[in-house]
């Protein structure tokens, strides 16, 4: 509040601007203000005589409290009443002064308007002197507003002139209001801007005041600012349905009751105290209303505590909680017995009861493991810096060709439905398919698919796995009676039946279903949920259909591992039934969304938008269930012969095009039919497989140049047992000692069906080969996966150097089917070297930013192997590093497309696939160390 000091010699008519500002206001001084219909002159003590409360809030700076619109609406409707009233300032009415000053605070408060003083100390005979003084005064009012210069009650409410009746959102007009209708007096406030037309007006601001004034509506711009935006001060606070609001207690804030007990308070370093026990945060709840030994506690939604202290201080965490991280340090339980192990953020050991770790001299030290790190860093990111190999052939020809080859992980087996259906930039194939018509394993050539060989744009293709044509599935078949019965019909033998009925005659399952069909179901709850699909380490939970009516079906409950029971329901609601496509034939090829993703790539490098003259192009001549040796020149069922085969048909096709022709790349991916071949063996059938395929391609389309080599190694439930990841090894190192052959990833973290990738993981696959692809191929740069590279052994501490692309070493889970999972062993196993016997592994630790720590229960006899991903991990791991890579392929899920409900995962869905670089399978001997 300002105020002005005037004397008995103050001029008539003089402003009140230009009366000196007074610094406090005395009990003596005079008040000026408007309220009543009235300009007043008064003293503090007359105001609270006169029935103002003495809580009265005044505005330190009544400018932030009013907007300058509404002090120039208060001044023009003041003139006009001056006018009216002519020179009888009794009668100039203030009303709309008033209205901004109350306006808002009505809405606060609802309190009655304090009378100000009934008197007048003013002189009013020389107030109705003339016309003139009575607009002098006015406007001296005015400017005092202007300049803070009066005071004005902001929790009064004149129900003679304003009755609050709450927001009016002004787009919708809520609640409905009408020109020239309306009760004197009656005031919202606007909550939504909007443009309802009023009484000529049409443009309603936020916190605008709606006021029926005189038989129409009329704005007071922002009038509703002074209650929600601006700093109040009061004499003694602010009080608001009984409970005050003030700073009396010596606290910067404190909120009373109506008793005047303080509820919160808060102090002037910004500490909160409080009366109340619990604080609720979202569904968390603290609460310090805590029965028994809790002083304090954190519950969640369903009042389990989470954690709380005891009153002597301590921590308590419930009983099942093993881990507690306390900002760099982790406190975990080991082993059965009651021991603890204290790691920092590294991993590194700094306290251990469980006698797992040791202090023994055996034991590599923090300091040996931090040196080792720093120098490991050193080597992987000088082989990142290191050249690329430029003496590959690169996509330059009019028509780059990439062939696929190996067997059913590489050409989409139950990866139904193709995502990939359209082209996003001019990559092409011969005919329908890249894969050709027939690629059983059987004498049939490769032909291209719907017989014409002319380049088409690249996309992917649902092809039935016994007569190879192609399927046209819909894009989304789902059924949803609204309601249905489940019965279990009687089987002698075999696997349980599950027989769906339902009286929705909009329903017709003839439509859509046919017998031998596979068939999902979600939405079931209770004792019922089991009926519904889930996914596990496959789809679970899916049943066969034998018999189909038009509001009837039944199948027979099948399972990939295990035959299932269904649970009979009356009545059941909000049930979808749909198609399960993937339990065969032939979809979504990684190959496709590789070199689409890769194009994309390779075309923002070179700053173009598309380049017909320079197209890529796939071939693919994988075929499924093969080993090496299947596959291999020379092999009694020619299968080898389709890369000539499909090479000369495309170099046909260029020729008619007047383009020239060259392979610029072999994909592969291939082992999991090699369940009992060793090293030694398969390690030569591959590099003499690629040095075939290499000379047929060339001879073909007459290039000298050799394409580079992308192998993908085996892994997932697919890898084979034989030996120390025999197969699987020999493809790594066949690619770390063969120039221009480079690992791009593997394929275990692809969401998957056992050892076959979904539509999704195919496209994940594909995005991880591109983006290692494009580093290698257009940028010309080096590239080594994420890999183990040295195994120490000492005592029984094996510490593993491992090569990091974009390091530090993360742990993740990891998808192993249709479910998530990490590892205890993190995907790590140690054998024997001499024995092969397993050996059991206590702990596996991320010592560093490239450091892997295993300690073995025992120390070994014998030198060891140390495994990542092998087969009694389901050819998994948890190790990826930290690259930020995204795809620009997106997850996909359709209901009723054929995917499984198990995949309906909402926080993957329209989102690109992330890109870390995951630790590719192998198996290293261990040195002395």
């Amino acid at each position: 509040m300002s105020g002005t000091n005037a004397t008995d010699t103050t001029a008539s008519g003089a402003p009140l601007s230009s009366l000196p500002a007074a610094d406090a206001v005395a009990q003596t001084d005079g008040i000026f203000g408007v309220f009543a219909n009235e300009a007043k002159l008064a003293s503090p003590a007359a105001i609270v005589d006169a029935g103002m409360p003495d809580d009265v809030v005044r505005t330190d700076d009544l400018d932030n409290a009013l907007s300058s619109s509404a002090l120039g609406q208060y001044v023009a409707q003041a003139a006009q009443h001056a006018d009216a009233a002519g020179s009888d300032a009794d009668r100039s009415q203030t009303a709309a002064g008033a209205s901004a000053a109350s306006a808002g605070q009505a809405a606060q408060t609802g309190a009655q308007v304090a009378t100000i003083a009934s008197g007048v100390t003013a002189d009013a005979d020389r107030a109705q002197a003339s016309k003139e003084s009575a607009e002098s005064l006015l406007s001296g009012a005015g400017s005092a507003l202007a300049q803070n210069t009066a005071l004005a009650s902001l929790v009064a409410n004149n129900p003679v002139q304003f009755t609050n009746r709450g927001g009016w959102d002004a787009a919708k007009n809520n609640p409905a209001l009408a020109s020239g209708t309306g009760t004197e007096g009656d005031l919202y406030i606007v909550t939504v801007a909007g443009a309802t037309a009023l009484d000529g007006v049409a443009n309603w601001a936020l916190l605008d005041g709606v006021w029926y004034h005189g038989g129409a509506w009329q704005r007071l711009a922002n009038a509703g600012y002074p209650t929600v935006a601006q700093v109040f001060q009061g004499l003694r606070g602010l009080i608001a349905d009984g409970v005050t609001l003030n700073s009396q207690t010596g606290n910067a804030l404190t909120l009373r009751d109506v008793i005047g007990y303080v509820l919160t308070a808060i102090d002037d370093a910004g500490n909160i105290s409080t009366a109340g026990k619990r604080l609720l945060l979202g569904s968390t709840l603290l609460d310090c209303d805590a029965k028994g030994q809790f002083l304090f506690r954190q519950r969640d939604p369903m009042g389990s505590v989470a954690w709380g202290v005891r009153a002597d201080g301590s921590p308590a965490f419930p009983s099942g909680a093993a881990r507690a991280d306390l900002g760099p340090i982790s406190v975990t339980t080991s082993g059965s017995a009651p021991s603890v192990v204290v790691k920092d953020k590294n991993g590194f050991i700094s306290l251990d009861t469980s006698g797992v770790y040791g202090g023994s001299g055996e034991d590599f030290t923090r300091e040996e493991i931090a040196e080792r790190d720093r120098m490991q860093l050193a080597r992987s990111a000088a082989t990142m810096a290191g050249p690329g190999d430029l003496l590959r052939a690169r996509p330059v020809w009019g028509i780059s060709v990439s062939f696929a080859l190996g067997q059913s992980e590489m050409m989409g087996y139950v990866s139904l439905p193709a995502l990939s259906l359209t082209q996003p930039y001019d990559n092409i194939t011969f005919g329908g398919d890249p894969r050709g018509f027939d690629f059983g394993i059987d004498s049939a050539a490769w032909t291209p698919r719907g017989g014409n060989a002319a380049p088409q744009p690249l996309v992917a293709v649902n092809v039935n796995q016994d007569t190879y044509a192609t399927m046209d599935l819909p894009a989304s078949l789902v059924y949803k009676p609204s309601s249905v019965d489940v019965t279990l019909p009687t089987v002698t033998s075999g696997n349980a039946k599950i027989q769906i009925t339902t009286t929705d005659t909009t329903v017709d399952f003839t439509t859509g279903f046919v017998v031998g069909q596979m068939v999902q179901c979600a939405g079931f709850t209770g004792a019922a949920a089991t009926n519904n699909e889930f996914g596990d380490l496959w789809y679970e939970h899916y049943f066969t259909l034998t018999d189909v009516s038009a509001q009837s079906i039944t199948g027979t409950c099948d399972g990939v591992w295990y035959a299932w029971t269904p649970v009979a329901v009356s009545g059941a609601t909000g049930v979808a039934i749909a198609p399960l496509r993937i339990g065969r034939d032939f979809g979504e090829q990684q190959s496709i969304s590789a070199l689409n993703f890769f194009r994309g790539a390779q075309l923002a490098q070179r700053g173009l938008p598309s380049d017909a003259s320079r197209k890529l192009a796939l071939l693919s001549c994988c075929v499924s269930g093969t080993t090496i040796q299947q596959l291999s020149k020379g092999y009694s069922i020619p299968l080898f012969d389709r890369i000539p085969q499909s090479a000369t048909i495309a170099k046909q096709q260029a020729d008619a095009l007047g383009s020239t022709i060259g392979c610029f790349l072999l994909e592969f991916c291939q082992g999991g039919s090699n369940t009992d071949t060793d090293y030694a063996t398969y390690y030569p059938l591959l590099a003499q497989y690629f040095e075939d395929a290499k000379a047929a391609i060339k001879s073909e389309f007459g290039q000298t140049i050799d394409p580079f080599i992308e192998i993908v190694p085996i892994s997932g439930m697919n890898l084979p047992s034989t030996g120390i990841m025999d197969v699987c090894r020999a493809q790594v190192d066949y690619v770390l000692a063969t120039p221009g052959a480079y690992i791009p990833t593997v394929g275990y973290p692809a969401i998957d069906y056992g050892p076959h990738y979904s539509s999704n993981g195919e496209r994940y696959v594909g995005a991880m080969r591109a983006k290692v692809r494009h580093r290698v191929i257009t940028q010309g740069l080096a590239w080594k996966p994420l890999i183990m590279e040295k195994a120490t052994l000492r005592g029984r501490t094996i510490l593993i150097d491992c090569h990091v692309p974009y390091a530090p070493l993360r742990v993740l889970p990891t998808w192993e089917g249709q479910a998530q999972v990490t590892r205890t062993d993190l995907g790590f196993g140690v054998y024997d070297a001499t024995t092969k016997a397993v050996l059991g592994v206590a702990s596996v630790t991320v010592a560093g930013e490239t450091q892997i720590e295993i300690v073995l229960s025992a120390a070994p006899t014998n030198g060891v192997w140390v495994t990542y991903g092998d087969s009694n991990h389901n050819g998994s791991g948890n190790i990826y590093d930290s690259d930020p890579a995204v795809s620009r392929d997106q997850y996909e899920w359709i209901e009723g497309n054929g995917a499984p409900y198990s995949e309906n995962i909402p926080s993957y869905i329209g989102k690109p696939y992330a890109l870390p670089n995951p630790m590719v399978n192998y198996a290293l001997q261990s040195v002395e160390g």
